[in-house]
């Protein structure tokens, strides 16, 4: 993972890890309707790095760490069969409120 990644999110509540996942979710799924295979895969990539480094935060709770790991099995598979990740429902909420919460 980059440095830039490991140093904003280090300190990082659960809305901010999911609204950093939304934006890599949203890059993949706009690479995959413009049917740009190389930046899908990349923003993929960059989205469960940031997953994968949730799991060592001390700050996420065990049930939150599950959830976003129950999250990156559903985008995996997706993102295998290369379609859409339909889950902007389910991610807009995190990014909406870890904004908010830094205008506090």
């Amino acid at each position: 993972m980059s440095n830039y990644h490991t140093a904003s999110l280090a300190d990082a509540d659960v809305f901010a890890i999911m609204g950093s996942i939304y934006a890599e979710v949203a890059r993949y799924d706009t690479a995959i309707k413009s049917d740009n295979i190389d930046q899908a895969s990349q923003a993929a990539e960059r989205a469960q790095e940031i997953i994968h480094f949730s799991q060592g935060l001390t700050q996420i709770n065990p049930a939150q760490k599950s959830e976003i790991l129950r999250f990156n099995d559903v985008l995996s598979e997706r993102v295998k069969h290369r379609e859409l990740s339909m889950m902007d429902d389910y991610l807009l909420p995190f990014a909406v409120s870890a904004r908010l919460r830094q205008a506090v």
